[in-house]
């Protein structure tokens, strides 16, 4: 019998030992925070907007500031106006600035303007119209405190991929 009790002794600190590793690496992966600045000279906020159905979204939670993940941002090709969602969660106590960042041609294809905790952006305007294919894409997050002062705060890069589909 107590070979019996010590195998689900074992088995137990085996499942806690691996659900402790698991989310510590899910933290580790959301870490890499770095600086943002606001580029706009007077301080715009996106406009609200309406979510259309069907749009698939994950969230993460970083240290006090939910930063939302994606695998992937599918988009049509030759448009420059697309539908992604992008949201700053309404738990967060800071305003979010989007930036999508291709990192193979260093370019930045899209900013938006500051986004008010729970807001939602569904319909946004690239800076070019994308051929059709895989990109690399950086979905960068740069944050500013909630106030009069709206002082940068950490920020977050998520990397992912934007495919561009053909229409038709």
């Amino acid at each position: 019998m107590q070979a019996m009790d010590r195998k689900k002794k074992k088995l137990i600190i085996l499942i806690v030992i691996l659900a402790v590793a698991a989310a510590a690496s899910g933290i580790a992966v959301y870490r890499s925070r770095q600086p943002g600045e606001v580029t706009n000279s007077d301080v715009a906020f996106e406009e609200d907007q309406e979510k259309p159905d069907d749009k698939d979204q994950e969230g993460s939670v970083d240290e006090g500031i939910q930063i939302p993940g994606y695998d992937s941002i599918v988009i049509p090709a030759g448009t420059k106006d697309v539908s992604v969602e992008l949201m700053n969660p309404e738990e967060n106590e800071v305003y979010f600035q989007i930036s999508f960042y291709l990192p193979d041609t260093d370019e930045t294809i899209y900013t938006s303007d500051l986004i008010r905790p729970g807001q939602h952006l569904y319909d946004i305007t690239l800076e070019r119209e994308m051929e059709a294919g895989e990109y690399p894409l950086t979905v960068k997050y740069a944050t500013f405190t909630a106030d009069e002062a709206m002082a940068p705060q950490n920020g977050a890069d998520v990397s992912c991929t934007l495919i561009v589909r053909q229409q038709g």
